[in-house]
């Protein structure tokens, strides 16, 4: 079990989670995916802590209370957006662990110059979020929602299907439950392929991961995302979309924490060591 406590604070006015240790490195500041909050990167954060790395983990808005509803009318660029002003608060520029939708916003504030490293965890590839076969069923049902760009949230058994596949199945319908509403207008931008980013000005060091069982990020897009950056790419057998809480998690903890120690100068240690979250 981790000595080091993650704890509930607040920053930029978003809900977030903080780790106790102290660190004279850069911070991690991790960035949720679609349907979720920053809640789920609790454990990962614990782990990370004992690796030495200050973790820093926010929601954004249309979640937790903060409007609008349901994400209702958001874009990408507003969580971007978010992103930015989670850094401004901060004080010093982080290292992005980014997971599904979160690995596009990553990208997005690194073309920006607001990145440290890059670590993306299944993520969603500046271009086409192209469905794979397996997957329809589950998207189908959605489709009249997303193109209309109202809010939508996959049903349990869609849920399972096609992002908890490696979960037991007796915990998918609790995480199921803890879901909330997407913005259908981002999920547009994805499956269109309509958010990009300029490779050449992403400069630092990447390093991409996903699960070869992925029913929603393909290897194939894993591959395309690690080559526009010049990047580390890692595969995982019998992992799938949900890797940040699927049975096996710590390896891949302990290889990003292996990656981070090569990656990371030890001149790299930054400005306040304590992200001013408040």
């Amino acid at each position: 079990m981790s000595s080091h406590a993650v704890h509930s604070t607040s920053i930029a006015g978003f809900p977030a989670l903080i780790t106790s240790n102290d660190s004279s490195r850069p911070p991690l500041l991790f960035l949720h995916g679609a349907f979720v909050t920053h809640e789920d990167f609790a454990p990962w954060m614990a782990a990370l802590a004992e690796h030495g790395w200050r973790c820093l983990a926010p929601a954004r808005r249309g979640r937790l209370g903060i409007g609008p509803a349901q994400a209702r009318g958001l874009t990408t660029a507003d969580y971007v957006e978010d992103t930015l002003e989670v850094i401004a608060a901060m004080g010093q520029t982080p290292i992005l662990v980014g997971h599904s939708l979160g690995g596009l916003i990553a990208q997005k504030v690194a073309e920006a110059g607001k990145a440290r490293a890059l670590v993306l965890l299944a993520p969603a590839p500046a271009a086409m979020l192209t469905a794979q076969a397996v997957a329809l069923p589950a998207l189908l049902p959605m489709f009249p929602r997303i193109l209309a760009g109202r809010p939508i949230i996959p049903s349990c058994t869609g849920c399972a299907r096609i992002a908890l596949n490696r979960i037991p199945e007796g915990e998918r319908a609790g995480l199921h439950e803890k879901l909330v509403h997407e913005s259908g207008k981002v999920y547009r931008e994805l499956i269109f392929g309509a958010i990009k980013v300029d490779p050449a000005k992403v400069t630092v060091p990447v390093f991409v991961a996903g699960g070869n069982e992925d029913r929603i990020v393909s290897q194939a897009l894993l591959r395309f995302t690690a080559r526009r950056y010049g990047a580390s790419l890692k595969v995982y057998p019998g992992h799938a979309h949900w890797l940040i809480g699927e049975p096996g998690w710590e390896a891949i903890v302990a290889d990003l924490a292996a990656w981070l120690e090569k990656a990371i100068p030890a001149n790299l240690a930054s400005m306040p060591a304590k992200p001013h979250a408040a």
